[in-house]
Protein backbone atom coordinates (compact mmCIF):
# COMPACT_ATOMS: atom_id res chain seq x y z
CA UNK A 1 0.00 0.00 0.00
CA UNK A 2 0.98 3.63 -0.46
CA UNK A 3 2.01 5.31 2.77
CA UNK A 4 3.10 8.73 1.45
CA UNK A 5 2.58 10.74 -1.74
CA UNK A 6 4.48 13.87 -2.75
CA UNK A 7 3.63 15.84 -5.91
CA UNK A 8 5.30 19.02 -7.18
CA UNK A 9 4.12 21.44 -9.85
CA UNK A 10 1.38 19.71 -11.80
CA UNK A 11 -0.86 22.08 -13.78
CA UNK A 12 -2.69 24.15 -11.10
CA UNK A 13 -1.15 22.37 -8.08
CA UNK A 14 2.02 23.62 -6.42
CA UNK A 15 3.16 21.13 -3.78
CA UNK A 16 0.99 18.27 -2.47
CA UNK A 17 1.75 16.00 0.49
CA UNK A 18 -0.59 13.10 1.33
CA UNK A 19 -0.47 10.22 3.81
CA UNK A 20 -3.30 7.99 2.57
CA UNK A 21 -4.93 5.40 4.80
CA UNK A 22 -4.92 1.66 4.16
CA UNK A 23 -8.61 1.53 3.22
CA UNK A 24 -10.95 3.77 1.24
CA UNK A 25 -9.51 7.17 0.26
CA UNK A 26 -12.08 9.43 -1.41
CA UNK A 27 -11.45 12.74 -3.20
CA UNK A 28 -14.32 15.16 -3.65
CA UNK A 29 -14.68 18.83 -4.48
CA UNK A 30 -16.23 21.23 -6.98
CA UNK A 31 -15.95 20.51 -10.68
CA UNK A 32 -12.74 21.87 -12.16
CA UNK A 33 -10.91 21.93 -8.83
CA UNK A 34 -8.32 19.38 -10.05
CA UNK A 35 -9.41 15.96 -8.77
CA UNK A 36 -8.62 14.18 -12.04
CA UNK A 37 -5.30 16.03 -12.31
CA UNK A 38 -4.38 14.80 -8.83
CA UNK A 39 -5.40 11.21 -9.59
CA UNK A 40 -3.47 11.23 -12.89
CA UNK A 41 -0.33 12.40 -11.10
CA UNK A 42 -0.56 9.49 -8.64
CA UNK A 43 -1.20 7.04 -11.48
CA UNK A 44 1.84 8.40 -13.34
CA UNK A 45 4.26 7.16 -10.70
CA UNK A 46 3.16 3.57 -11.56
CA UNK A 47 3.48 4.22 -15.31
CA UNK A 48 -0.32 4.06 -15.70
CA UNK A 49 -0.59 7.65 -16.98
CA UNK A 50 1.72 10.16 -18.63
CA UNK A 51 3.06 12.54 -16.02
CA UNK A 52 2.46 16.29 -16.21
CA UNK A 53 4.07 16.91 -12.82
CA UNK A 54 7.64 18.10 -12.32
CA UNK A 55 7.98 15.25 -9.85
CA UNK A 56 5.81 12.62 -8.19
CA UNK A 57 6.96 10.37 -5.36
CA UNK A 58 5.08 7.50 -3.74
CA UNK A 59 6.37 5.50 -0.77
CA UNK A 60 5.02 1.96 -0.48
CA UNK A 61 5.18 -0.57 2.30
CA UNK A 62 6.51 -4.06 1.61
CA UNK A 63 5.20 -5.17 -1.80
CA UNK A 64 5.97 -8.37 -3.67
CA UNK A 65 6.66 -7.22 -7.23
CA UNK A 66 5.78 -9.29 -10.28
CA UNK A 67 9.29 -9.70 -11.67
CA UNK A 68 12.91 -9.50 -10.68
CA UNK A 69 14.33 -6.03 -11.15
CA UNK A 70 17.99 -5.00 -11.38
CA UNK A 71 17.73 -3.37 -7.95
CA UNK A 72 18.07 -4.95 -4.50
CA UNK A 73 14.99 -4.51 -2.31
CA UNK A 74 15.09 -6.12 1.14
CA UNK A 75 11.99 -7.92 2.41
CA UNK A 76 11.10 -5.22 4.94
CA UNK A 77 12.39 -2.27 2.87
CA UNK A 78 10.14 0.54 1.69
CA UNK A 79 9.73 0.96 -2.06
CA UNK A 80 10.10 4.54 -3.26
CA UNK A 81 8.71 5.29 -6.72
CA UNK A 82 9.55 8.53 -8.51
CA UNK A 83 8.49 10.08 -11.81
CA UNK A 84 10.59 13.12 -12.67
CA UNK A 85 9.83 15.24 -15.71
CA UNK A 86 12.19 17.66 -17.40
CA UNK A 87 12.33 17.35 -21.18
CA UNK A 88 10.95 13.84 -20.78
CA UNK A 89 9.74 11.72 -17.88
CA UNK A 90 12.14 9.35 -16.13
CA UNK A 91 10.98 6.67 -13.70
CA UNK A 92 12.83 5.33 -10.65
CA UNK A 93 12.46 2.54 -8.11
CA UNK A 94 14.58 3.24 -5.02
CA UNK A 95 16.74 5.65 -7.07
CA UNK A 96 17.31 3.03 -9.80
CA UNK A 97 16.10 4.24 -13.20
CA UNK A 98 13.60 1.92 -14.90
CA UNK A 99 11.66 2.00 -18.17
CA UNK A 100 7.96 2.80 -18.11
CA UNK A 101 6.91 -0.59 -19.54
CA UNK A 102 9.08 -2.50 -17.02
CA UNK A 103 7.57 -0.39 -14.23
CA UNK A 104 4.02 -1.24 -15.37
CA UNK A 105 4.90 -4.94 -15.58
CA UNK A 106 6.41 -4.91 -12.08
CA UNK A 107 3.17 -3.50 -10.65
CA UNK A 108 0.71 -5.28 -12.94
CA UNK A 109 -2.22 -6.38 -10.77
CA UNK A 110 -0.76 -4.58 -7.76
CA UNK A 111 -1.68 -1.06 -8.86
CA UNK A 112 -4.87 -1.21 -10.93
CA UNK A 113 -6.70 1.63 -12.63
CA UNK A 114 -10.37 1.00 -13.39
CA UNK A 115 -11.57 3.73 -15.71
CA UNK A 116 -14.36 3.94 -18.26
CA UNK A 117 -12.06 2.58 -21.00
CA UNK A 118 -10.64 -0.25 -18.89
CA UNK A 119 -12.47 -3.52 -19.52
CA UNK A 120 -9.69 -6.09 -19.16
CA UNK A 121 -11.32 -7.64 -16.03
CA UNK A 122 -14.20 -8.71 -18.24
CA UNK A 123 -12.23 -10.08 -21.18
CA UNK A 124 -11.89 -13.81 -21.88
CA UNK A 125 -8.30 -14.10 -20.64
CA UNK A 126 -8.99 -12.63 -17.19
CA UNK A 127 -12.29 -14.46 -16.78
CA UNK A 128 -10.51 -17.74 -17.54
CA UNK A 129 -7.76 -16.89 -15.07
CA UNK A 130 -10.39 -16.21 -12.40
CA UNK A 131 -12.19 -19.47 -13.15
CA UNK A 132 -8.85 -21.31 -12.92
CA UNK A 133 -8.21 -19.64 -9.56
CA UNK A 134 -11.61 -20.80 -8.29
CA UNK A 135 -11.03 -24.31 -9.69
CA UNK A 136 -7.57 -24.36 -8.06
CA UNK A 137 -5.93 -25.22 -11.36
CA UNK A 138 -3.77 -22.11 -11.88
CA UNK A 139 -0.54 -24.13 -11.83
CA UNK A 140 -2.08 -26.67 -14.22
CA UNK A 141 -3.02 -23.97 -16.76
CA UNK A 142 0.37 -22.27 -16.40
CA UNK A 143 2.05 -25.60 -17.25
CA UNK A 144 -0.41 -26.03 -20.13
CA UNK A 145 0.55 -22.62 -21.55
CA UNK A 146 4.25 -23.51 -21.34
CA UNK A 147 3.66 -26.86 -23.07
CA UNK A 148 1.46 -25.21 -25.71
CA UNK A 149 4.27 -22.73 -26.41
CA UNK A 150 6.59 -25.71 -27.04
CA UNK A 151 3.92 -27.24 -29.27
CA UNK A 152 3.69 -23.99 -31.26
CA UNK A 153 7.49 -23.89 -31.57
CA UNK A 154 7.46 -27.41 -33.02
CA UNK A 155 4.79 -26.40 -35.54
CA UNK A 156 6.88 -23.38 -36.54
CA UNK A 157 9.89 -25.67 -36.99
CA UNK A 158 7.80 -28.07 -39.08
CA UNK A 159 6.64 -25.26 -41.35
CA UNK A 160 10.23 -24.12 -41.71
CA UNK A 161 11.35 -27.63 -42.66
CA UNK A 162 8.52 -28.00 -45.16
CA UNK A 163 9.44 -24.69 -46.76
CA UNK A 164 13.02 -25.91 -47.00
CA UNK A 165 11.85 -29.20 -48.46
CA UNK A 166 9.86 -27.36 -51.10
CA UNK A 167 12.97 -25.53 -52.26
CA UNK A 168 15.34 -28.35 -51.31
CA UNK A 169 16.36 -29.38 -54.81
CA UNK A 170 17.31 -25.86 -55.84
CA UNK A 171 19.08 -25.25 -52.54
CA UNK A 172 20.87 -28.61 -52.76
CA UNK A 173 22.14 -27.81 -56.24
CA UNK A 174 23.34 -24.42 -55.04
CA UNK A 175 25.15 -25.97 -52.06
CA UNK A 176 26.66 -28.71 -54.22
CA UNK A 177 27.92 -26.11 -56.73
CA UNK A 178 29.51 -24.01 -54.00
CA UNK A 179 31.11 -27.07 -52.37
CA UNK A 180 32.54 -28.23 -55.72
CA UNK A 181 33.94 -24.77 -56.45
CA UNK A 182 35.77 -24.49 -53.13
CA UNK A 183 36.99 -28.11 -53.22
CA UNK A 184 38.24 -27.65 -56.79
CA UNK A 185 40.43 -24.72 -55.73
CA UNK A 186 41.27 -26.39 -52.37
CA UNK A 187 42.81 -23.33 -50.71
CA UNK A 188 45.39 -23.68 -47.95
CA UNK A 189 45.99 -21.30 -45.09
CA UNK A 190 48.64 -18.68 -46.03
CA UNK A 191 48.99 -20.03 -49.59
CA UNK A 192 47.90 -16.82 -51.31
CA UNK A 193 50.45 -14.72 -49.38
CA UNK A 194 53.28 -17.20 -50.17
CA UNK A 195 52.46 -17.22 -53.87
CA UNK A 196 52.39 -13.42 -53.99
CA UNK A 197 55.95 -13.40 -52.60
CA UNK A 198 57.06 -15.83 -55.32
CA UNK A 199 55.43 -13.64 -57.92
CA UNK A 200 57.44 -10.67 -56.65
CA UNK A 201 60.67 -12.68 -56.89
CA UNK A 202 59.88 -13.83 -60.43
CA UNK A 203 59.19 -10.27 -61.53
CA UNK A 204 62.77 -9.34 -60.47
CA UNK A 205 64.37 -12.39 -62.12
CA UNK A 206 65.25 -10.80 -65.49
CA UNK A 207 66.67 -7.67 -63.90
CA UNK A 208 68.84 -9.81 -61.62
CA UNK A 209 70.11 -11.85 -64.62
CA UNK A 210 71.08 -8.71 -66.54
CA UNK A 211 72.89 -7.25 -63.53
CA UNK A 212 74.73 -10.55 -62.99
CA UNK A 213 75.89 -10.62 -66.61
CA UNK A 214 77.37 -7.12 -66.30
CA UNK A 215 78.97 -7.96 -62.94
CA UNK A 216 80.46 -11.16 -64.41
CA UNK A 217 82.61 -9.11 -66.87
CA UNK A 218 84.54 -7.79 -63.87
CA UNK A 219 85.21 -11.39 -62.82
CA UNK A 220 86.40 -12.25 -66.34
CA UNK A 221 88.97 -9.40 -66.20
CA UNK A 222 90.22 -10.24 -62.71
CA UNK A 223 93.70 -11.41 -63.95
CA UNK A 224 94.26 -8.20 -65.88
CA UNK A 225 93.58 -6.18 -62.71
CA UNK A 226 96.08 -8.27 -60.71
CA UNK A 227 98.69 -7.75 -63.47
CA UNK A 228 98.10 -3.97 -63.28
CA UNK A 229 98.49 -3.96 -59.46
CA UNK A 230 101.83 -5.89 -59.85
CA UNK A 231 103.18 -3.49 -62.48
CA UNK A 232 102.51 -0.39 -60.40
CA UNK A 233 103.46 -2.00 -57.06
CA UNK A 234 100.08 -1.83 -55.25
CA UNK A 235 98.89 -4.22 -52.51
CA UNK A 236 96.18 -6.59 -53.90
CA UNK A 237 94.70 -7.56 -50.52
CA UNK A 238 91.67 -5.26 -50.64
CA UNK A 239 90.99 -6.11 -54.30
CA UNK A 240 91.14 -9.83 -53.51
CA UNK A 241 88.57 -9.42 -50.68
CA UNK A 242 86.26 -7.40 -52.94
CA UNK A 243 86.42 -10.05 -55.65
CA UNK A 244 85.62 -12.78 -53.11
CA UNK A 245 82.52 -10.81 -51.98
CA UNK A 246 81.49 -10.44 -55.63
CA UNK A 247 81.83 -14.19 -56.20
CA UNK A 248 79.65 -14.92 -53.17
CA UNK A 249 77.02 -12.39 -54.30
CA UNK A 250 76.89 -13.93 -57.78
CA UNK A 251 76.49 -17.40 -56.27
CA UNK A 252 73.62 -16.27 -54.01
CA UNK A 253 71.89 -14.51 -56.88
CA UNK A 254 72.20 -17.65 -58.99
CA UNK A 255 70.57 -19.76 -56.28
CA UNK A 256 67.70 -17.26 -56.14
CA UNK A 257 67.09 -17.77 -59.86
CA UNK A 258 66.68 -21.53 -59.50
CA UNK A 259 62.86 -21.23 -58.83
CA UNK A 260 61.45 -23.69 -61.34
CA UNK A 261 57.90 -22.33 -61.05
CA UNK A 262 55.85 -22.06 -64.20
CA UNK A 263 54.92 -18.35 -64.34
CA UNK A 264 51.61 -19.04 -66.11
CA UNK A 265 50.60 -21.73 -63.61
CA UNK A 266 51.58 -19.47 -60.73
CA UNK A 267 49.46 -16.58 -62.05
CA UNK A 268 46.50 -18.89 -62.64
CA UNK A 269 46.71 -20.22 -59.09
CA UNK A 270 46.92 -16.70 -57.67
CA UNK A 271 43.81 -15.67 -59.64
CA UNK A 272 41.89 -18.72 -58.32
CA UNK A 273 42.76 -17.87 -54.75
CA UNK A 274 42.02 -14.17 -55.35
CA UNK A 275 38.52 -15.07 -56.56
CA UNK A 276 37.90 -16.94 -53.28
CA UNK A 277 39.27 -13.99 -51.31
CA UNK A 278 36.93 -11.62 -53.11
CA UNK A 279 33.93 -13.83 -52.33
CA UNK A 280 34.74 -15.06 -48.85
CA UNK A 281 37.51 -12.83 -47.51
CA UNK A 282 40.28 -15.43 -47.30
CA UNK A 283 41.20 -19.11 -47.26
CA UNK A 284 40.04 -19.64 -43.66
CA UNK A 285 36.67 -18.07 -44.40
CA UNK A 286 36.31 -20.17 -47.59
CA UNK A 287 37.07 -23.37 -45.65
CA UNK A 288 34.54 -22.38 -42.97
CA UNK A 289 31.95 -21.80 -45.72
CA UNK A 290 32.80 -25.22 -47.15
CA UNK A 291 32.09 -26.87 -43.78
CA UNK A 292 28.85 -24.89 -43.45
CA UNK A 293 27.64 -25.88 -46.90
CA UNK A 294 28.51 -29.54 -46.30
CA UNK A 295 26.44 -29.48 -43.10
CA UNK A 296 23.63 -27.73 -44.97
CA UNK A 297 23.74 -30.41 -47.65
CA UNK A 298 23.61 -33.13 -44.99
CA UNK A 299 20.62 -31.34 -43.44
CA UNK A 300 18.85 -31.29 -46.81
CA UNK A 301 19.44 -34.99 -47.20
CA UNK A 302 17.94 -35.70 -43.76
CA UNK A 303 15.07 -33.21 -44.03
CA UNK A 304 12.46 -35.79 -45.05
CA UNK A 305 13.26 -37.98 -42.05
CA UNK A 306 13.20 -34.93 -39.76
CA UNK A 307 9.78 -33.89 -41.06
CA UNK A 308 8.28 -37.32 -40.44
CA UNK A 309 9.77 -37.48 -36.93
CA UNK A 310 8.50 -34.00 -36.07
CA UNK A 311 5.01 -34.75 -37.46
CA UNK A 312 4.78 -37.80 -35.20
CA UNK A 313 5.81 -35.72 -32.17
CA UNK A 314 3.30 -32.97 -33.01
CA UNK A 315 0.45 -35.46 -33.43
CA UNK A 316 1.23 -37.01 -30.04
CA UNK A 317 1.53 -33.57 -28.39
CA UNK A 318 -1.74 -32.39 -29.93
CA UNK A 319 -3.63 -35.42 -28.64
CA UNK A 320 -2.20 -34.95 -25.14
CA UNK A 321 -2.94 -31.22 -25.13
CA UNK A 322 -6.51 -31.76 -26.33
CA UNK A 323 -7.14 -34.23 -23.51
CA UNK A 324 -5.72 -31.80 -20.96
CA UNK A 325 -7.68 -28.90 -22.49
CA UNK A 326 -10.91 -30.86 -22.15
CA UNK A 327 -10.23 -31.48 -18.45
CA UNK A 328 -9.37 -27.80 -17.91
CA UNK A 329 -12.57 -26.69 -19.68
CA UNK A 330 -14.72 -29.00 -17.53
CA UNK A 331 -13.18 -27.57 -14.36
CA UNK A 332 -13.87 -24.05 -15.65
CA UNK A 333 -17.48 -24.87 -16.48
CA UNK A 334 -17.89 -26.22 -12.95
CA UNK A 335 -16.28 -23.06 -11.45
CA UNK A 336 -18.53 -20.79 -13.54
CA UNK A 337 -21.58 -21.75 -11.44
CA UNK A 338 -20.39 -20.46 -8.02
CA UNK A 339 -18.83 -17.41 -9.68
CA UNK A 340 -22.08 -16.59 -11.49
CA UNK A 341 -24.06 -17.03 -8.27
CA UNK A 342 -21.71 -14.79 -6.27
CA UNK A 343 -21.72 -12.11 -8.97
CA UNK A 344 -25.52 -12.28 -9.01
CA UNK A 345 -25.58 -11.62 -5.26
CA UNK A 346 -23.51 -8.46 -5.63
CA UNK A 347 -25.39 -7.37 -8.74
CA UNK A 348 -28.65 -7.62 -6.80
CA UNK A 349 -27.17 -5.40 -4.09
CA UNK A 350 -26.17 -2.97 -6.83
CA UNK A 351 -29.71 -2.97 -8.29
CA UNK A 352 -28.60 -4.83 -11.39
CA UNK A 353 -30.03 -7.84 -13.25
CA UNK A 354 -28.23 -11.17 -13.30
CA UNK A 355 -25.15 -11.83 -15.39
CA UNK A 356 -24.14 -15.12 -16.93
CA UNK A 357 -20.59 -16.42 -17.43
CA UNK A 358 -20.25 -18.94 -20.24
CA UNK A 359 -17.33 -21.15 -21.21
CA UNK A 360 -17.29 -22.27 -24.82
CA UNK A 361 -15.00 -24.57 -26.73
CA UNK A 362 -12.48 -23.01 -29.09
CA UNK A 363 -9.73 -24.43 -31.29
CA UNK A 364 -6.73 -25.53 -29.23
CA UNK A 365 -4.87 -22.46 -27.95
CA UNK A 366 -2.66 -21.27 -25.09
CA UNK A 367 -5.72 -20.88 -22.86
CA UNK A 368 -6.76 -24.50 -23.15
CA UNK A 369 -9.01 -24.44 -26.17
CA UNK A 370 -11.77 -22.50 -24.45
CA UNK A 371 -12.98 -18.93 -24.09
CA UNK A 372 -15.10 -17.23 -21.44
CA UNK A 373 -17.62 -14.42 -21.80
CA UNK A 374 -19.95 -12.51 -19.50
CA UNK A 375 -23.30 -11.06 -20.49
CA UNK A 376 -25.63 -8.91 -18.43
CA UNK A 377 -29.21 -10.14 -18.62
CA UNK A 378 -28.43 -11.53 -22.07
CA UNK A 379 -26.96 -8.23 -23.33
CA UNK A 380 -23.40 -8.02 -24.62
CA UNK A 381 -21.05 -5.62 -22.82
CA UNK A 382 -20.94 -3.24 -25.76
CA UNK A 383 -24.70 -2.66 -25.40
CA UNK A 384 -24.90 -1.75 -21.70
CA UNK A 385 -24.61 1.74 -20.20
CA UNK A 386 -21.46 3.07 -18.54
CA UNK A 387 -23.18 2.96 -15.14
CA UNK A 388 -24.16 -0.69 -15.65
CA UNK A 389 -20.68 -1.48 -16.91
CA UNK A 390 -19.03 0.01 -13.80
CA UNK A 391 -21.33 -1.87 -11.42
CA UNK A 392 -20.85 -5.15 -13.29
CA UNK A 393 -17.09 -4.76 -13.04
CA UNK A 394 -17.39 -3.92 -9.35
CA UNK A 395 -19.56 -7.00 -8.73
CA UNK A 396 -16.98 -9.18 -10.47
CA UNK A 397 -14.20 -7.69 -8.36
CA UNK A 398 -16.17 -8.27 -5.15
CA UNK A 399 -16.99 -11.84 -6.18
CA UNK A 400 -13.33 -12.51 -6.87
CA UNK A 401 -12.35 -11.35 -3.38
CA UNK A 402 -15.11 -13.39 -1.74
CA UNK A 403 -14.52 -16.63 -3.65
CA UNK A 404 -10.83 -16.66 -4.47
CA UNK A 405 -9.31 -13.95 -2.31
CA UNK A 406 -6.65 -11.87 -4.00
CA UNK A 407 -3.03 -12.76 -4.57
CA UNK A 408 -2.02 -9.26 -3.51
CA UNK A 409 -3.19 -8.73 0.07
CA UNK A 410 -2.95 -4.94 -0.15
CA UNK A 411 -3.31 -4.25 -3.85
CA UNK A 412 -4.04 -0.65 -4.84
CA UNK A 413 -7.21 0.23 -6.73
CA UNK A 414 -7.75 3.55 -8.51
CA UNK A 415 -11.32 4.44 -9.50
CA UNK A 416 -12.39 7.34 -11.71
CA UNK A 417 -15.92 8.36 -10.72
CA UNK A 418 -17.20 4.80 -10.55
CA UNK A 419 -20.47 6.15 -9.13
CA UNK A 420 -21.08 8.54 -12.04
CA UNK A 421 -24.40 8.33 -13.91
CA UNK A 422 -26.22 6.35 -11.21
CA UNK A 423 -29.14 7.11 -8.87
CA UNK A 424 -28.84 7.72 -5.14
CA UNK A 425 -29.69 4.18 -4.09
CA UNK A 426 -27.34 2.77 -6.72
CA UNK A 427 -24.58 5.09 -5.47
CA UNK A 428 -25.22 3.84 -1.92
CA UNK A 429 -24.87 0.23 -3.09
CA UNK A 430 -21.60 1.06 -4.87
CA UNK A 431 -20.31 2.75 -1.72
CA UNK A 432 -21.17 -0.29 0.41
CA UNK A 433 -19.41 -2.62 -2.02
CA UNK A 434 -16.30 -0.44 -2.09
CA UNK A 435 -16.29 -0.32 1.69
CA UNK A 436 -16.21 -4.12 1.72
CA UNK A 437 -13.40 -4.17 -0.87
CA UNK A 438 -11.42 -1.67 1.21
CA UNK A 439 -10.73 -4.48 3.66
CA UNK A 440 -8.65 -6.08 0.93
CA UNK A 441 -7.59 -3.16 -1.28
CA UNK A 442 -6.22 0.29 -0.69
CA UNK A 443 -8.68 2.32 -2.75
CA UNK A 444 -8.37 5.80 -4.26
CA UNK A 445 -11.68 7.08 -5.64
CA UNK A 446 -13.06 10.31 -7.05
CA UNK A 447 -16.72 10.84 -6.20
CA UNK A 448 -19.47 13.44 -6.58
CA UNK A 449 -21.90 11.41 -4.44
CA UNK A 450 -22.52 11.82 -0.74
CA UNK A 451 -22.96 8.06 -0.30
CA UNK A 452 -19.37 7.18 -1.23
CA UNK A 453 -17.75 10.19 0.45
CA UNK A 454 -19.54 9.32 3.68
CA UNK A 455 -18.08 5.78 3.61
CA UNK A 456 -14.48 7.04 3.22
CA UNK A 457 -11.83 6.04 5.72
CA UNK A 458 -9.98 9.19 4.61
CA UNK A 459 -11.89 12.01 2.90
CA UNK A 460 -9.87 14.58 0.95
CA UNK A 461 -11.25 17.88 -0.34
CA UNK A 462 -9.80 19.22 -3.59
CA UNK A 463 -10.47 22.94 -3.93
CA UNK A 464 -9.07 26.14 -5.39
CA UNK A 465 -7.60 29.18 -3.72
CA UNK A 466 -7.49 31.73 -6.48
CA UNK A 467 -5.87 30.02 -9.46
CA UNK A 468 -4.07 27.38 -7.38
CA UNK A 469 -5.50 23.95 -6.62
CA UNK A 470 -5.15 22.56 -3.10
CA UNK A 471 -6.00 19.34 -1.29
CA UNK A 472 -6.55 18.68 2.38
CA UNK A 473 -7.65 15.83 4.63
CA UNK A 474 -11.01 16.67 6.20
CA UNK A 475 -11.89 16.25 9.86
CA UNK A 476 -15.46 15.38 10.86
CA UNK A 477 -16.66 18.98 10.71
CA UNK A 478 -15.08 19.45 7.32
CA UNK A 479 -16.62 16.22 6.06
CA UNK A 480 -20.08 17.26 7.22
CA UNK A 481 -19.70 20.56 5.41
CA UNK A 482 -18.40 18.97 2.18
CA UNK A 483 -21.04 16.20 2.12
CA UNK A 484 -23.74 18.85 2.74
CA UNK A 485 -22.37 20.81 -0.21
CA UNK A 486 -22.64 17.70 -2.41
CA UNK A 487 -26.20 17.01 -1.20
CA UNK A 488 -27.46 20.56 -1.69
CA UNK A 489 -25.62 21.25 -4.94
CA UNK A 490 -23.17 23.84 -3.53
CA UNK A 491 -25.79 25.83 -1.56
CA UNK A 492 -25.48 24.34 1.91
CA UNK A 493 -28.76 24.09 3.86
CA UNK A 494 -29.54 22.98 7.39
CA UNK A 495 -31.33 19.92 6.12
CA UNK A 496 -28.28 19.03 4.03
CA UNK A 497 -26.06 19.33 7.10
CA UNK A 498 -28.42 17.08 9.11
CA UNK A 499 -28.43 14.56 6.26
CA UNK A 500 -24.62 14.63 6.14
CA UNK A 501 -24.42 14.05 9.91
CA UNK A 502 -26.81 11.12 9.56
CA UNK A 503 -24.71 9.61 6.78
CA UNK A 504 -21.55 9.86 8.87
CA UNK A 505 -23.25 8.53 11.99
CA UNK A 506 -22.09 9.05 15.55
Amino acid sequence: MITRISIKNVITFGAVQLSPCAGLNVFSGPSGAGKSVLMSAILAVFGLKDSDAASVEAVLGNVLLNEELPVEIAEDEEIILRAIKKEKTRYFINDFQIGKSALKTAFDGIARHLNQKESSDLDSKNLLNLLDLIAKQTEITQKFRADFADFEAKNAKLNELKAKEKNAQELKESAQFEIAKIEEIAPKEGEYERLMERKKRLSRKEKIKDAMARAATLKDNESAVFALYDLIGLDTTQFTEAMNELAAALENAQEGLEDDADPDALLNRIEQLASLNRRYGGANEALARLAEKKKELADFESIEADIKKLEREIDADRAALENRAEAIAKAREKAAKPLTDTIAKYLAQLFMPKAAITVEKKPLNAFGGSAAAIALNGAELAKISSGEFNRLRLALLAARVEIAGDQNERAILFLDEIDANVSGEEAAAIAATLKMLASRYQIFAISHHSQLTSKADAHYLVYKEGAESCVKLLDRAGRINEIARIISADKITNSAIKHAEALLGA
